[in-house]
């Protein structure tokens, strides 16, 4: 047991036993593999953990990692009641401590003193904190420290120093990453390969495969522990190391950019997906710098599809727009101009009035440069803004000027995106089907699938508004097809098609749909395709004759609306009011005004508990 402190004793021990008993076997337990012929290895996993999509409680419960917390809680004389409430803090001790059966008991030894709660908020410093193991326990598994200082012990100083650079990515790896940012100085780059494949012999890296080859991570607690063996090295070698990693996924971030505008979309959207934790870490780095502003503002660019397809709006915004409000933000006026525009169109689903501004200064800057490809983009954003919020008499104009622009710039995809903000920005059925058409035209010499998904389905809805709901059914599943096969869920299109169901008579068929979309609308912030879910559920409810759910949930989409700054369209504003017209018939004007009123005092979590419920009837 435990042989990796004397491998080399234990190897040759066993070997000569092997060799001089055949009918012997030898079963070792070490970090790393003792190296001697007919050996065979059998790395232990971490204990099960639940997946990240598991929401039962009992399914969480029930795995070994979870299990070992409450029992080894129970040994030190506390009842770890696993109710709904406390299942999930339970599964995030357990995942922040990576499954781990010594970090989890000495977690459990530790509610001997404190709430499940007030661990799971403390475990960022668990090395202080999980210090409770047995007296009799050799000493390097009394703590969490001990144990991973002693297998770090064991480490040669090239595997010691590759250790603590290592700490700086975040999530998963490659090889090529691990190269650029790590090998300098003492650790020659010809010498990275066999200092991580040693580091991964010895179960200190652990890999995973991946489509383009093997990826490399560190199981958190191992991160963190090398994380303070870099802080020990002192401040200039920990910066040099953290400026590395941000310079290779800064290159990462804008090789990518030819590759996602086209048909490569999809694939590259994959890659990226891959080091999404680093993209993140490398342009939170780059913001916190004084002298990073044009590179994190050159990050959001460089990603703008990604993060717009991929990843809740607010992430990138978050980032972005403290940098944008930095004085010297504005030293380069094009640069600021499209990151404007780009966080004006991602906010644009949180924060209409707020978006609409930032969009307007973006514009007014990009008018001055002469450049039509930024002018493009910023207008573009703009006039789908002022579309949401159904402002017609700026939308129109500026989706003109789009189009013109996009023309100019000779740039088949950039044209149709101008002519899908067009189509969305004008009234008349004959002008926006003429747009969309060459949108489509242009979607498809481009190659490009995600301006297509979002074509489709505004096709789908020109078909709707003009009552031709079969005709709507296969752009809108052409839309969902699209997302789908770039790993996204087209929440607008869900909702859509969910509405032509209804109109079809598949009520549950459209309940189900409605109510998925409110679902993940909530999960990832999208307050546009939860209101129109909310609506959607509002005239379903009107179907089923259920009149006063019908109107308090419309009364709960004015609320979401309301929030958002935007109105509904035209179409969807006729159907309210013949809505509400008809439950007046049945309820009385009286009845109406107090649900309707109702439904709009619903705070937004009231209004998802609303759109959630089951119809009474």
């Amino acid at each position: 047991d435990n042989c990796e402190h004397l491998i080399g004793g234990c190897a040759k021990t066993a070997e000569t036993i092997l060799q001089r008993c055949p009918k012997v076997g030898v079963l070792a337990t070490s970090r790393e593999a003792l190296g001697i012929p007919g050996e065979r290895t059998y790395r232990v996993p971490p204990l099960s953990l639940p997946s990240a999509g598991e929401s039962n409680p009992a399914a969480m419960a029930s795995c070994d990692a979870v299990a070992l917390l409450a029992d080894r809680a129970a040994a030190h004389g506390v009842n770890l009641a696993l109710d709904p409430g406390t299942t999930p803090v339970a599964v995030s001790v357990c995942r922040q401590l990576d499954g781990m059966p010594l970090a989890i008991e000495l977690a459990a030894a530790r509610l001997r003193s404190m709430s499940l709660a007030e661990l799971a908020g403390r475990l960022d410093q668990r090395f202080r904190l999980l210090t409770g193991g047995s007296r009799t326990a050799l000493e390097r598994q009394q703590t969490l420290a001990a144990t991973v200082g002693w297998s770090y012990s064991l480490l040669t100083p090239g595997e010691q120093l590759l250790l603590g650079r290592l700490s700086v990515f975040s999530g998963s790896f490659d090889l090529a990453a691990v190269e650029h940012v790590c090998g300098y100085g003492a650790i020659d780059l010809l010498d990275v390969a066999g200092l991580l494949g040693s580091l991964v012999d010895k179960n200190i890296v652990v890999t995973e495969p991946a489509l383009a080859g093997l990826r490399y991570r560190l199981l958190e607690t191992i991160r963190l522990f090398a994380a303070e063996r870099l802080e020990e090295a002192g401040q200039d070698a920990a910066d040099a190391v953290r400026e590395g990693h941000c310079a290779h996924y800064f290159a990462v971030a804008e090789a990518a950019v030819p590759h996602l505008y086209g048909p490569e979309l999809g694939s590259w959207l994959d890659r990226l997906e891959a080091d999404h934790a680093n993209l993140q870490r490398a342009a939170e780095y780059a913001a916190s710098e004084p002298d990073g502003i044009a590179r994190v503002l050159r990050f959001g660019i460089a990603l703008r599809r990604y993060w717009g397809s991929r990843h809740p709006s607010d992430e990138i915004v978050r980032l972005l727009l403290p940098v944008l409000r930095r004085p010297e933000a504005a030293a380069d006026p094009a640069l600021y101009a499209e990151a404007l525009a780009l966080v004006a169109g991602l906010n644009g689903g949180t924060d209409l009035p707020a978006s609409i501004q930032l969009a307007q200064q973006a514009d007014d800057i990009a008018r001055g440069l002469g450049d039509n490809r930024v002018r493009t983009w910023t207008s573009m954003a703009l006039c789908g803004l002022y579309s949401t919020a159904g402002d017609w008499d700026h939308a129109d104009p500026l989706g003109h000027e789009v189009v013109s622009l996009a023309r100019q710039v000779g740039d088949d995809l950039l044209l149709a995106m101008a002519l899908r903000a067009h189509g969305s920005s004008i009234l008349p059925v004959k002008l926006r089907r003429a747009a969309y058409a060459e949108a489509i035209a242009c979607a498809e010499r481009s190659g490009d699938v995600g301006v297509r998904m979002g074509i489709f389905n505004d096709v789908g809805v020109l078909a709707l508004e003009n009552g031709d709901v079969a005709a709507a059914r296969a752009p809108l599943e052409a839309a969902i097809r699209a997302a789908e096969a770039l790993g996204m869920q087209h929440l607008v299109a869900w909702g859509n098609l969910a509405d032509v169901l209804r109109i079809q008579g598949d009520l549950d068929g459209a309940r189900l749909a409605f109510e998925d979309v409110v679902r993940n609308s909530r999960r990832i912030g999208g307050m546009w395709s939860l209101a129109g879910a909310t609506l959607g559920l509002a005239l379903l409810a009107a179907d089923q004759g259920d009149w006063q759910r019908a109107v308090m949930l419309l009364g709960a989409t004015h609320a979401l609306l309301a929030r958002l700054g935007a109105r509904l369209s035209p179409f969807d504003e006729r159907r309210r009011e013949e809505t509400l017209g008809q439950a007046a018939a049945v309820l009385g004007d009286e009845q109406v005004q107090q649900d309707y009123a109702h439904g709009r005092a619903l705070s937004y979590d009231q209004a998802i508990e609303l759109a959630l419920r089951q119809a009474a009837v």
